[in-house]
C-alpha cells in the first residue's frame, strides 16, 4: 500500500510538471529550469500589456451601437463587484500558507503605494472617493483588498463552493476526516522557505506578490539551503502535489461523494478536476502557476474605468518595492484548512476572514532548523 501510495504520489506530481510544460523525461533540474523561464515570459508579457494591449483595448473599449456610456460602465462594476460574492450559505475549503510579520506590514505598505499613485493619477483624494462604483473614473473598491493580516499564499483549493450538510454533525465529521488527511500529506513534508521575488501586476489587474521556493537539498549537511536549481523537486510543488492526491486518494472531493465511486485512474483522465483544484493553472491572468500572494484584484480594465491610466508608472512602482523586498524570507511551518465562506473582508479572495472552520496542520521540522521563537510561535497559532 505504501508502494501504491508512493506511485501515485509521483503520478500526480507529474500531473501537475506537465501542466507547466515539463515533460516525463526531463531531470528535476531540468524541470526547474523550465518552470523559471515560463514564469519569466509571463511576467515580460503582463508588463508588456500595459504599453501595448491596454492601449489597444482602451481605444476600442465601448462596444459599437452604445447609446448610454455611463450605464454600460456601472452594470461592468456590477459585474466586477458580484466576482467576489457566493451564493448565501454556500462554502468552500482552501489550503492556505499565511503571510507572517514583518512581511505582511511591508507588502501592505507596498499595496498603498501603489493606491496611491492611482489616486493620483486619476485625479482622486481618498480611499472613499476611489470606492464610489458610481463616481469614481478609477474604480478601486474595499472588497478588493486582502486585510494586511489575512494574507496568505494558496497552496490549492480542493474542494468548490457548495451548500454545506444540512446535518451538522456530518459536516463537523467531514472537516475532520479532511484536517485529518491534510496532517497525513504533512507528515511527509519538512518545514521550508519561501523567498520573496517580485511586486508585479498581471494583465487582469492583480497585484501580486510572487515568492520562489528555498529547500533543504543536503542531507548531510542540512542547514545549507538550496534554490530552484538544484536536483531536488521544489518543496512547494511537492507539497502541492501530495495535499491534493490525499484528499483525492481519501475520497473527499465533492465530485467523489456521489453514488458513482470515482477512483484515482478517473481523475488522471480528467484533467479539469485537478485544474479545479489547483492555482497551477491560473495566477494573474497567467499560466505561469508560480506561487504568489494575492494583494488586491484592481479593477483597471479598459470596460471599468472612466479615464485612460498610465500603468508603466504602476508598473515602476512594483519595481521599485522589487528592489526593496527580494530576497526576504518567509519560514514555511505549516498550513491551514478553511471552510471560507466569501463573507469576510476580500471576500471570495479571503479564506480566513469570517471561515466557518480553520485547522492548522504542521509541517515536519526534525531539525528544527526553521524552529520559531516562542514568542513568535504561540502568535502564528492563534492568528
Amino acid at each position: 500500500l505504501c508502494c501504491q501510495r508512493e506511485a501515485d504520489g509521483l503520478a500526480m506530481d507529474f500531473s501537475l510538471l506537465e501542466r507547466l510544460g515539463i515533460g516525463w523525461h526531463d531531470s528535476v533540474c531540468a524541470a526547474n529550469e523550465k518552470r523559471v523561464r515560463e514564469y519569466d515570459r509571463q511576467v515580460e508579457e503582463a508588463t508588456e500589456y500595459a504599453t501595448k494591449q491596454y492601449q489597444k483595448e482602451w481605444e476600442s473599449r465601448v462596444p459599437a451601437g452604445t447609446s448610454d456610456v455611463e450605464a454600460w460602465l456601472l452594470e461592468n462594476r456590477r459585474k466586477y463587484e458580484a466576482g467576489f460574492a457566493m451564493a448565501e450559505g454556500k462554502t468552500q475549503l482552501a489550503v492556505s500558507i499565511p503571510v507572517e510579520e514583518p512581511l505582511r506590514s511591508l507588502l501592505a505598505e507596498a499595496r498603498q503605494d501603489v493606491l496611491n499613485s492611482l489616486y493620483l493619477l486619476s485625479g482622486m483624494h481618498s480611499p472613499h472617493e476611489a470606492n464610489d462604483i458610481r463616481v469614481s473614473p478609477t474604480w478601486l473598491p474595499d472588497v478588493a483588498h486582502i486585510p494586511a493580516k489575512d494574507m496568505h499564499v494558496t497552496v490549492c483549493i480542493p474542494s468548490l463552493w457548495r451548500v454545506p450538510d444540512s446535518d451538522s454533525a456530518a459536516h463537523a465529521a467531514y472537516n475532520e476526516s479532511v484536517a485529518a488527511a491534510m496532517a497525513k500529506a504533512a507528515e511527509e513534508h519538512q518545514a521550508f522557505v519561501l523567498e520573496m521575488d517580485r511586486i508585479m501586476m498581471g494583465k487582469d489587474g492583480s497585484l501580486l506578490c510572487l515568492w520562489r521556493t528555498v529547500g533543504t537539498d543536503d542531507f548531510q549537511q542540512p542547514e545549507v539551503l538550496s534554490d530552484r536549481g538544484s536536483e531536488s523537486l521544489d518543496p512547494m510543488t511537492a507539497l502541492r502535489a501530495d495535499v491534493l492526491y490525499v484528499f483525492l486518494e481519501k475520497r473527499l472531493a465533492n465530485f467523489q461523494r456521489v453514488e458513482r465511486p470515482v477512483d484515482m485512474a478517473e481523475v488522471h483522465e480528467h484533467p479539469k478536476l485537478l485544474r479545479q483544484a489547483t492555482i497551477v493553472k491560473t495566477v494573474g491572468g497567467s499560466a505561469h502557476g508560480y506561487i504568489h500572494s494575492s494583494l488586491s484584484r484592481l479593477a483597471l480594465g479598459p470596460s471599468l474605468t472612466k479615464t485612460q491610466i498610465d500603468l508603466s508608472l504602476v508598473h515602476r512602482i512594483c519595481r521599485s518595492w522589487t528592489a526593496k523586498l527580494t530576497g526576504r524570507r518567509m519560514a514555511v511551518r505549516g498550513f491551514k484548512v478553511t471552510e471560507m465562506t466569501a463573507l469576510g473582508a476580500g471576500g471570495n479572495k479571503n479564506p480566513f476572514d469570517e471561515a466557518r472552520w480553520s485547522k492548522w496542520i504542521e509541517l515536519c521540522d526534525k531539525d528544527e532548523i526553521l524552529a520559531p521563537r516562542k514568542s513568535r510561535q504561540k502568535s502564528s497559532r492563534t492568528s
